[in-house]
């Protein structure tokens, strides 16, 4: 994976007593698989995952092209990514029982729009800096200028 929890606690608050491993890994790998690996490609994803000293620029992101460029980096953009499916998806925990919603005297429960709004807004965020990061790798010469990447696979519902 290209990034860890840490980096998804540097773009957005999460609870400390939260067991990162568990509840926050599927999450990155669903990000890295499904957002980075379309847009980096096979390729260049393996080198950028193998060799992080490397390609420390793309994850810190910085200025190119003169100084007249900005990007936020590739560590920002998965950790935005990452962050926006585990919101998603993190009030629901399967069990032994069934699939159910935990709750606790301590808590009260969130509404389904704000769940929403949240995950759009981060996932936002992550596509436009992943945006960043390929236009910056085109710029290096990383990824050819004239190659379309994918961002976001969309799903047409069939039928019914």
């Amino acid at each position: 994976m290209i990034i860890d929890y840490t980096d998804i606690r540097a773009v957005r608050p999460i609870a400390e007593n939260l067991i990162d491993e568990k509840r926050l890994a599927p999450y990155i790998d669903e990000a890295d698989k499904l957002y980075l690996l379309p847009a980096l490609g096979a390729t260049l994803h393996k080198a950028v995952e193998t060799d992080k000293t490397t390609y420390a620029t793309l994850f810190a992101g910085g200025y190119y092209d003169a100084d007249t460029r900005h990007f936020a980096g590739l560590t920002q953009a998965a950790g935005y990514l990452a962050y926006a499916r585990f919101v998603r998806n993190q009030n629901v925990n399967v069990t032994p029982f069934g699939v159910v919603q935990k709750q606790t005297q301590y808590s009260n429960p969130v509404d389904e729009k704000t769940i929403v709004r949240t995950a759009n807004e981060a996932e936002k965020i992550g596509l436009e800096y992943l945006r960043q990061c390929v236009e910056y790798l085109k710029f290096g010469g990383q990824i050819d200028q004239n190659e379309k990447t994918k961002t976001k696979k969309k799903f047409k519902t069939i039928g019914d």
